[in-house]
């Protein structure tokens, strides 16, 4: 009794202490569905309605991607942007009514709510008071070890750092699970608008700013820590496009 005690102030207390570090934290909310066969336009159809009625302002607004390559080919992601604590105390019962009765008939298979927080610093090119959906996005799933995750977020952040000494022209957000899996699981997503892109010419190399800024044999190092910190068969990509009709403000 005594050690079950222990347990539950322990978890109340670190649920406490959580709650008090994120409070100005950035969420982002994410939906997975695979509509059936034959119910495609009518799957559509329903969530054009569903966004147009309850995502047309931007603390509600919505986003939807299609997957276009690899065996989730047809998936639909929704994601819904910039969330504070404060959002998940809104009570949604009205909406997640109507989803139910007008979208769930049409769907296969789906995926229920993942809730990421967003590291900023493994975010480049990207502010979330102005910036638009791009038009493609790469999205790479990476498991991690738990014993190696300091070492993949050194790696992310450093290459954020020069990205932006390149000056790239694509926006990258890095993510990690905070409720809905597995939270050694983190997603990087790079968005851009066209696939044929100019890259800005410069006199060095990847390895050599690198290792400028961090120091010598920092690139051969942190490339090999990152590697080791990836679980086997850990790193899986797809490519997204976004679909306006089903996304807040860009409706005809």
């Amino acid at each position: 009794m005594k050690k079950q005690l222990i347990i539950i102030l322990t978890f109340c207390l670190s649920t406490v202490v959580f709650g008090q570090r994120n409070s100005k934290q950035e969420y982002w909310n994410t939906w997975r569905f695979v509509p059936k066969p034959d119910m495609v336009q009518k799957f559509e159809s329903a969530v054009a309605l569903k966004t147009k009625t309850f995502n047309s302002t931007p603390e509600l607004g919505i986003f939807t991607y299609k997957v276009i390559t690899g065996p989730n080919s047809g998936t639909y992601e929704r994601i819904e942007a910039n969330k504070k604590p404060a959002d998940y105390d809104r009570d949604r019962s009205v909406e997640a009514a109507f989803w139910d009765k007008n979208v769930a008939k049409y769907i296969a298979d789906e995926q229920g709510q993942k809730r990421w927080s967003r590291l900023k610093n493994g975010s480049y090119n990207f502010d979330p008071e102005t910036s638009t959906p791009s038009k493609y996005i790469t999205r790479t799933v990476f498991d991690i070890k738990s014993d190696k995750i300091l070492h993949f977020r050194r790696f992310m952040s450093r290459i954020t750092e020069i990205m932006t000494l390149r000056e790239l022209d694509v926006s990258v957000l890095l993510f990690r699970l905070e409720s809905g899996g597995n939270r050694n699981q983190f997603v990087r997503v790079v968005g851009f608008s066209s696939y044929e892109r100019l890259m800005k010419s410069s006199e060095t190399t990847w390895e050599e700013d690198y290792n400028k800024l961090f120091g010598w044999g920092s690139w051969s190092e942190d490339i090999a820590n990152l590697d080791a910190s990836i679980e086997m068969y850990g790193e899986n990509v797809e490519t997204l496009q976004l679909i306006p009709g089903l996304s807040s403000g860009m409706m005809n």
